[in-house]
């Protein structure tokens, strides 16, 4: 058999984005600024994307070209790509990778044996999404750090928008897993509540909107305290089978998977990277172990006595109070 060279492996690694095809082509000829033709002749085999071409993409859809070339190699790589994102013009960047991701993260949901793991160091979509002025604020920070807009100079001026909402909508009905686990950095709450005092000091927030987020972000504490107690039920469908860590260090960054027999999914994202690993047996198995390392170097919460939970979450409101005083 004829072994494939790097620019076969690429047209693959395109093809396993989770997209339609019909979708794939269109995003790429509006990156590449290519007829649509001609890109479905280049996924076809007929035509080879350019050394040019291959670079924006992988850029584009977060492919690292060193690890499709040294896959068949025994070196222990991690399929992460670092470095510092370009200023956007808009939030759809983000909100297009959000749908890609909880279109992936459906199909394996929905399947038999699924699994998630994670490693936060921001607050989780699925803890702040019916709580409205986190679920706004989350968002207007990311636009106030990466899109080039005057719009996010004011928060009680920007709304959300209906395809932020709808992706909030769509969230619950894609996120149910049988089994699964939180690490949580240890520094998450500090940090939250630091950027919400920022904004305010810079007067980007209202001290009245300081509040009403001090409100949720205590509220939100409370709730996952009774849930891990036994004593509440979330809106959202959590894991069945759910432990819940608390890491003993600063992280600084987000990771996870998501698998089910048929399919898998891992990523990595830090306030400045994000990469993904769909369906790649070999990589996704390397993120899986290293997420899961982390559970070692965590305390148990879900499964402690609940004298040692209280006194986790008594320190988080006091964290929040005295930093958003």
């Amino acid at each position: 058999m004829q072994k494939k060279d790097l620019h076969d492996i690429f047209v693959e690694a395109l093809q396993n984005r989770g997209m339609k095809k019909s979708n794939l082509i269109n995003l790429i000829s509006d990156i590449l600024k290519l007829e649509k033709e001609s890109v479905y002749r280049r996924l076809a085999g007929k035509v080879n994307f350019s050394v040019r071409e291959m670079g924006i993409l992988a850029k584009a859809f977060n492919i690292s070209l060193d690890t499709l070339l040294y896959r068949e190699k025994r070196v222990q790589w991690l399929p992460v790509m670092l470095g510092l994102p370009s200023a956007y013009h808009s939030m759809d960047v983000l909100y297009s990778m959000i749908e890609t991701n909880l279109e992936y993260i459906g199909k394996i949901s929905q399947a038999e044996r699924s699994e998630t793991g994670n490693v936060y160091h921001a607050l989780p979509l699925e803890f702040y999404i019916h709580y409205p002025q986190l679920m706004k604020f989350m968002f207007f920070k990311w636009g106030s750090y990466f899109v080039q807009s005057e719009e996010f100079n004011d928060f009680a001026q920007w709304q959300p928008p209906v395809r932020l909402l709808k992706i909030a909508e769509k969230f619950y009905d894609v996120y149910n897993f049988q089994k699964g686990f939180y690490v949580w950095d240890n520094a998450l709450i500090w940090n939250m509540s630091k950027e919400i005092s920022n904004f305010h000091r810079m007067r980007i927030i209202s001290t009245q909107e300081r509040n009403e987020l001090k409100d949720e972000l205590k509220d939100f504490l409370s709730k996952l305290e009774m849930f891990l107690n036994g004593t509440f039920i979330p809106k959202i469908s959590l894991p069945a089978e759910l432990t819940f860590y608390v890491s003993a260090m600063n992280l600084g960054f987000t990771t996870g998977y998501f698998v089910s027999e048929e399919s898998s999914l891992a990523l990595f994202q830090t306030n400045f990277s994000f990469s993904m690993v769909v369906n790649s047996k070999e990589n996704f198995g390397k993120m899986q172990e290293w997420v899961r390392s982390f559970c070692k170097l965590s305390t148990l919460l879900s499964e402690s006595g609940r004298i040692e939970r209280r006194l986790f979450f008594n320190k988080q409101h006091k964290i929040i109070d005295e930093v958003m005083e």
